[in-house]
């Protein structure tokens, strides 16, 4: 019973944060926004199933 309380805090607060994105800036500056990021609707269902995931380092644009 006495180990209740910290894995109910643990699971409550990985569900709140599994909806979050965060976005870093050029300058250094995070924003976490509730949900995930949008897709290219423009793509099929196959095409974005095909796409790799996509790193970038924080502060470099993408190609």
């Amino acid at each position: 019973m006495r180990h209740l309380l910290p894995f109910a805090t643990f699971m409550i607060a990985g569900a709140l944060l599994a909806g979050c994105t965060t976005y870093t800036f050029p300058d250094g500056s995070r924003e976490t926004l509730w949900g995930v990021p949008t897709e290219d609707e423009t793509k099929t269902r196959e095409e974005r199933q095909a796409d790799h995931l996509k790193y970038r380092v924080p502060g470099e644009m993408p190609e």
